[in-house]
């Protein structure tokens, strides 16, 4: 058999590796800690340094960054230092003092002395005779990999996940008392079809216009907010380095006439921002179940009482705080959301809209 093993460590002070992000929604908090206080915000297309990664969020020098609102390309591993070792690979199965070894195994060797091999297994020190190892000596990088990745031996292979230490030397990797001849990230290319995307969307209008249209509310105004229908141009499919996709949308509204008859003097604003948050929530939980993976970023339009419409603001929306479970209900979308939406937006004062939501 061939062989691995510790005889002393050293390691380094941390590698930098800074990469650049950017910020491709609407807007993207910098916060002191994750989910944590917001600092700043960057906007589409703002460009900041990125020192690190803890899973989704990224390290930046002024706080933390949720990354599902941009696209990066960090380095698929980072150095962190070196470690001189002393090992042993199994060549083929075998039993070692009790202990079931298979091949690519790695004994760590502490010190040979009279013949024998201090061995290291899983936490587990014994000795083997010195005839029965093939020690070698070679030092070693400590890595941490950046991305989902996969270990591979040619049989075995293992899954690991972002931020994962492990072993990398000339000849290979180890990993677990295991060694390994290759690392490969694992490439996410996320398949998004525009069609499906819209048909979605639109079916979601369909139905909440068919409630704004039939609500007590309309039938004491006379009138409703209608949500336009959405079109081709109204969505953008923003495809990331790191493989996922996110999605764009612009919503349009404007003022109806229950009888179908459009409004066109008066500038549009939304009733009950609860049933409108809804909506919004359950637009963006939709097409993230359709294969978006990085964010849901709607864009607030509405009619300006003229011949045209106007930019209202916009709602984000991450795919992993979606995961995660924070739009089960639209007072949690609201908190968990990147907004900036117009004071002027809305029609009645909040108290009017609670006495309206009650009934």
């Amino acid at each position: 058999m061939r062989k691995f093993l510790a005889s002393f460590f050293l390691l380094f002070p941390l590698v930098s590796q800074a990469q650049e992000f950017q910020v491709v929604s609407s807007a993207a908090s910098v916060r002191q800690v994750p989910m944590g206080q917001i600092e700043k915000t960057l906007n589409r297309g703002d460009r900041a340094p990125l020192t690190s990664l803890f899973t989704f969020w990224g390290k930046t020098k002024n706080g933390w960054v949720n990354l599902d609102y941009t696209s990066f390309n960090f380095p698929f591993e980072k150095v962190m230092g070196e470690l001189p070792l002393k090992f042993s690979i199994i060549t083929s199965p075998e039993e070692v003092d009790g202990l079931k070894l298979n091949e690519n195994d790695v004994l760590y060797v502490a010190k040979v002395e009279d013949g024998k091999a201090v061995c290291l297994f899983k936490n587990r020190a014994f000795l083997v005779p010195e005839k029965d190892l093939d020690v070698e000596s070679s030092t070693f990088s400590v890595i941490v990999v950046n991305r989902k990745a996969t270990l591979s031996d040619g049989v075995y292979s293992v899954t690991l996940k972002p931020g994962t230490a492990l072993l990398k030397g000339n000849g290979g990797y180890i990993y677990r008392n295991h060694f390994y001849t290759s690392l490969e990230p694992v490439r996410r290319e996320t398949s998004v079809d525009l069609d499906t995307v819209l048909k979605e969307i639109n079916r979601l209008v369909d139905i909440f216009n068919s409630a704004k249209f039939s609500s007590s509310l309309a039938d004491r105004l006379g009138y409703y907010v209608k949500t336009m229908p959405v079109r081709d141009q109204d969505v953008e499919l923003v495809r990331t380095d790191d493989g996922g996709v996110g999605v764009v949308v612009t919503l349009r509204y404007k003022f109806y006439l229950k009888n179908g008859e459009p409004i066109e003097g008066r500038k549009t604003r939304l009733f009950l921002k609860e049933s409108n948050y809804e909506f919004w929530r359950k637009l963006s939980e939709d097409l993230f179940k359709s294969g978006v993976d990085k964010f849901v970023d709607i864009r607030v339009y509405r009619f300006n009482g003229k011949d045209s419409y106007e930019d209202c603001g916009f709602v984000d929306t991450s795919y992993h705080l979606y995961k995660l479970g924070y739009l089960k209900n639209w007072k949690k979308f609201l908190d968990s959301s990147e907004s900036n939406l117009s004071d002027d937006l809305w029609f009645f004062a909040d108290e009017v809209y609670e006495r309206l939501e009650d009934d």
